[in-house]
């Protein structure tokens, strides 16, 4: 695995610090919804647009993209399209605009995530080592630090802008420590542009399953700050909280994945740990009270933290295409979740609820979580 450090680390920093920016942007969501006077529906729209954009920039970037210029550039230019996406969000000047913000946003993260999984794929099928669980927990440890920093940026710089400005700046000069230091050869070979083909029947259910999973992320990722700050009473510098705790669920278990799978096996850690967390959280969701909801929502995100990555797993081991291609159309299946997802999650806050928005959440990943046994179960495809 040596050889391939430089260029998992680099993955590993790109998703710290994509997640880390989007947890101070989240953190930020309530004084944006106020600031441009929109409804939980009205930013469900702008999610749906940013998922529009990320549908077709997947599928661009595993089809024509990655195989024209390669990985490293792919990630390069999404970091470069990235780096101040929130900082436009924050700066609009009325929703029309704010709708429209999304659009970059979109392409850049439709640029990142299918490529870096791509990378770590690769790395995983080269070495026979564990990868994808350790890339992840990167992603949640960024979550987490950013909501935790969000807090004091909230409390001590009053513009957002400032706070944007800086972390942005901090994004993209990373760009330059990649091009010196890291991912400094390409791990596959670049290909011809793909003809477009219709993902094998395997690829579409283990892609409807991430589409279910990214549907419903929202609600912990975008309205649970909301959640907290109106339903429950938190002041909004603690509005992170739920995004806090969950990530700290998550990276214990994703740092723990490799010994986790290894002494049960992926069935358990990716569907029954899912399944019985779901339920803990739905019962602490009932109590309507914070000392029983977060270590609820700790053993939520413990236990449905590696779902995602024996997703990817499984469905790459059953996969007769190249890993790129499978990994694209997964990504695409799975992010087509935010076209839909949250408008609908959007008109249910506004309708419903934002509790109810979390009883619904509990619910379809513990579907989520059957549904990724009875497939197991059906191919009798168990970890190699």
């Amino acid at each position: 695995m040596n050889s391939f450090n430089e260029e998992r680390n680099a993955c590993f920093g790109v998703a710290f610090l994509l997640m880390f920016m989007i947890g101070i942007y989240f953190v930020h969501i309530p004084w944006n919804i106020d600031r441009l006077n929109i409804s939980e529906s009205q930013l469900g729209f702008g999610i749906f647009i940013f998922g529009i954009f990320n549908f077709f920039s997947n599928q661009m970037s595993g089809r024509m993209i990655v195989p024209r210029i390669g990985t490293t550039r792919t990630i390069i230019l999404g970091i470069i399209i990235f780096s101040f996406c929130p900082l436009l969000l924050v700066s609009v000047p009325n929703y029309n605009t704010f709708l429209i913000s999304w659009i970059p946003f979109g392409i850049s993260i439709g640029l990142l995530f299918p490529t870096m999984q791509t990378q770590i794929s690769i790395i995983e099928e080269k070495t026979s080592k564990i990868v994808t669980p350790l890339f992840q927990a990167c992603f949640s440890a960024g979550s987490l630090f950013g909501a935790l920093c969000a807090a004091f940026f909230i409390q001590n710089i009053s513009d957002p802008r400032i706070t944007f400005i800086i972390v942005g700046s901090v994004f993209f000069i990373y760009i330059l420590i990649i091009l010196i230091f890291g991912m400094k050869k390409e791990i596959e070979p670049i290909q011809k542009n793909i003809k477009f083909k219709m993902p094998s029947g395997n690829i579409f259910i283990y892609g409807f399953l991430l589409m279910m999973n990214f549907a419903t992320l929202g609600i912990i990722i975008d309205w649970s700050p909301v959640w907290l700050t109106k339903d429950l009473g938190a002041p909004l510098y603690l509005g992170g909280m739920i995004i806090l705790f969950f990530n700290v669920g998550e990276i214990f278990a994703r740092l723990l994945a490799s010994k986790l799978i290894n002494y049960f096996n992926e069935e358990i850690v990716g569907g029954y740990f899912s399944l019985f967390s779901c339920i803990i959280l739905g019962l602490s969701i009932v109590t309507m009270n914070l000392n029983f909801i977060i270590p609820g929502m700790i053993l939520f995100g413990f236990g449905t933290a590696n779902f995602i990555a024996v997703v990817y797993r499984q469905a790459i081991k059953s996969s007769n295409e190249p890993i790129n291609l499978t990994v694209s159309n997964l990504a695409t299946l799975g992010f087509a979740g935010f076209i839909f997802g949250p408008v609908i999650v959007g008109y249910m806050a506004e309708y419903f609820g934002l509790t109810f928005n979390m009883y619904v959440l509990s619910f379809i990943w513990a579907i989520n979580g059957l549904l990724l046994l009875y497939l197991m179960s059906k191919n009798n495809n168990k970890l190699i």
